[in-house]
């Protein structure tokens, strides 16, 4: 033999009450197979599995844990260490430090991760990749952006106080707090209850992996919101007695004295160079208004060349040994995956398997299911269908019953050639009646062929011995599947069109053939089904999550739908500008980025809700000086609150072995919070400024 690649195919019996001893036999074959690869050098040995693919995953899953703690404390680390403000003394930082008060912020944070993790599990919701990653991701978006504007309010009358000169003590905490919450929590309630709803109405999707995203969102956002209301609110008025009486952070006994102050880095570059910059005069905000506008319309155009899929080899750790096997698979295969063929009849009775609508062979019949699927097999428009319609029925006419060694009998008994066959006669193949013929089929699908040459080799019992279901009277069959392949399938598109092609291919013998019912079926179809609903998943998802922002932001903004247009719109260009970056990121549609792309509403909504709202309730009265005012109040909670914990916490994954954590997590992540940071930054206050609401 001469050939440069040698496929080798073990066929497992994968009978439910074997699937245990299956598992162990990979697991056998895997070890051996890798012990191979490090002794025979002069071979390139590459092999895969059932189960190798899931295993590589889970592998790459726990190599990443490390990375994904890592991320998650350095996000803890920086709220704690920036949540108060700055001084130039040391006594003075320790004094208006807030260490404790961020790491019971955190603490609220995983509070509602985990609560939302328990009550989904105990509900029988698994807890998949995509919620343990995205769901912490998305709460401490919410929870660190509530507890840095509530922090931000409090500082800010206690910074009025002290440079009025007046007197800070126990009794004036209360009046602080109060002040603060009627100053902040509209806004909290607004942008909770936007995303809360949105999320619980994204649970009526259709895809699993985004009802459990959605169910576990609604849930940690809700104990979120209750636990900052009530325990976070307990908390920062213990740490402004703390503050009142002069004491230090962490250093409860030690006191100093209390000054103002100084500005943190985004107060003091959103105050005194963003604020005057953007008003600086039209012009300038035309400008910014006119890019935005256009960088939303390019990226409107590039969504039609959104990809859909997810190669598997991006699930894989860099060492996987995978990656090989895949790379020898679309390189040198010629041929693709099996697929089956399965038939039955339409009004459920028996069906002879001799028809000339399903074999199709003794008398030709185009229409026949076998002749359909050669047919395809051989047609350009199904170029991924491949293979003449191979079938157990060509198998055992032409090919086990013409041989002589093959077919043996004893009366009623078959003789298999692996036994000894004294008192057996060569099987009578002329005028067989059709019990005959059934017969002999069902001794031919459990006849198991001989491979040292001396006996007979093309016994059925390996390649079909579940082909064919046979009725009650053991002459017709209740189902029975023909079996093809598909051609070499090197990425998702490919995978995508061959299962669309196959389907195809079963409508159009459905059509033509009133006996039996087709269906297709490989595989890797269960997985690739979800392709041909996601788009209209993503759709209707999006559609649903930003009307339902609106609605609520209506309600909540005293009917003001100035207001809430201007939320929905902002929410809107984040979505889209999003689907956009996904293009020239080279990040697919799949059910992980369809989950990312419904947090980034929840976070751009969490962003725009906080500043329409302290435009509305500014006390400034020309459009220009509310947007400017709004700017200045929460800005800075969003620049040093999530954009700042969530950029420390995403570089960390672009270390992740996984190229799954890299693109999704990454790459997807970080460009996430660019975009909602530009757009409530830059665009939302420039756009209030030119078509806001001036004060009545």
């Amino acid at each position: 033999m001469d050939a440069s690649t040698l496929m080798v195919t073990f066929a497992l019996d994968g009978s439910e009450d074997k699937v245990d001893d299956i598992l162990k036999w990979e697991t056998n074959m895997k070890e051996y197979l890798l012990q191979q690869i490090e002794k025979r050098t002069e071979l390139n040995i590459a092999f895969s599995s059932d189960r190798a693919l899931e295993d590589e995953i889970d592998r790459a899953s726990h190599a990443d844990i490390f990375t994904i703690i890592l991320s998650y404390i350095l996000m803890f680390v920086y709220v704690g260490a920036t949540l108060g403000d700055f001084h130039s003394s040391v006594s003075g930082c320790f004094l208006h430090s807030k260490v404790l008060l961020g790491v019971g912020g955190v603490v609220i944070v995983l509070i509602s991760v985990v609560s939302a993790l328990g009550v989904t599990s105990f509900a029988g919701l698994p807890s998949t990749l995509i919620v343990i990653e995205v769901i912490p991701f998305l709460i401490l978006a919410v929870g660190v952006d509530n507890v840095y504007i509530m922090v931000q309010g409090v500082q800010r009358i206690v910074n009025g106080k002290i440079r009025r000169g007046e007197t800070l003590n126990r009794g004036v905490v209360r009046g602080i707090i109060s002040s603060m919450m009627k100053d902040v929590f509209p806004a909290m309630i607004l942008s909770s209850l936007c995303q809360m709803v949105a999320f619980a109405l994204g649970s009526l999707s259709f895809m699993p992996s985004v009802q459990n995203f959605a169910y576990n969102a609604t849930i940690a956002l809700l104990v979120n919101f209750l636990l900052q209301s009530t325990l976070f609110l307990i908390l920062l008025r213990v740490d402004l007695m703390r503050m009142v009486e002069k004491r230090l952070d962490m250093l409860c006994c030690v006191k100093a004295k209390l000054r103002k102050p100084s500005r943190g880095p985004s107060r003091w570059f959103i105050e005194d160079y963003l604020s005057k910059f953007l008003f600086a005069n039209k012009w300038i905000s035309a400008v910014v208004l006119i890019f935005f506008a256009c960088f939303t319309s390019a990226n409107l155009v590039l969504i039609p060349y959104l990809k859909l899929g997810l190669e598997p080899t991006m699930a894989l750790p860099t060492d996987s040994y995978l990656l090989k096997y895949y790379d020898i698979v679309y390189t040198d295969y010629r041929i693709g995956p099996g697929m089956n063929f399965v038939f039955k009849s339409r009004n459920g009775s028996e069906l002879d398997i001799y028809d000339n609508r399903i074999y199709g062979e003794l008398i030709s019949n185009p229409d026949s299911l076998l002749k359909t699927m050669k047919k395809y097999g051989q047609s350009l428009e199904f170029e991924f269908i491949k293979g003449d319609g191979g079938s157990f029925m060509t198998a055992f006419s032409d090919g086990w019953l013409d041989t002589s060694s093959c077919c043996w009998n004893a009366g009623d008994r078959f003789c298999s050639s692996i036994h000894d066959r004294e008192g057996c006669r060569i099987c009578g193949k002329r005028s067989m009646s059709k019990e005959t013929k059934y017969t002999y089929l069902q001794w031919f699908i459990s006849d198991i062929p001989r491979t040292d040459g001396s006996g007979c080799s093309k016994g059925g019992a390996v390649s079909y011995s579940n082909n064919a279901v046979f009725g009650a009277s053991n002459t017709s069959v209740v189902a029975g599947r023909f079996t093809s392949s598909h051609g070499v399938l090197s990425s998702s598109s490919y995978f995508i069109t061959a299962r669309q092609q196959a389907l195809k291919l079963a409508e159009e013998v459905n059509a033509n053939n009133e006996l039996i019912e087709v269906y297709a079926y490989s595989g890797f179809y269960p997985y690739y089904e979800q392709y041909d609903t996601i788009v209209r998943e993503l759709a209707v998802n999006l559609v649903i999550t930003i009307l339902a922002t609106f609605l609520v932001a209506t309600l909540l903004l005293g009917f003001n739908l100035h207001a809430s247009l201007c939320v929905m719109l902002t929410v809107t260009m984040c979505a889209v500008d999003m689907m956009g970056s996904m293009v020239y990121l080279d990040i697919p549609l799949n059910a992980l980025s369809l989950v990312n792309l419904l947090l980034s509403v929840g976070i751009a909504v969490e962003f725009s809700a906080n500043i329409v709202q302290s435009f509305t309730v500014s006390k400034e009265r020309g459009r220009l000086d509310k947007a400017q005012d709004a700017l200045v109040r929460t800005g800075p909670a969003i620049v040093s609150g999530i954009a700042m914990t969530n950029f420390v916490g995403v570089v960390v994954l672009a270390a992740a072995k996984s190229q799954l954590f890299v693109v999704f997590y990454f790459r997807m992540f970080f460009t996430i919070n660019c975009l909602c940071v530009a757009h409530a930054v830059f665009f939302l206050p420039v756009f209030l400024g030119f078509l806001g609401e001036n004060s009545k």
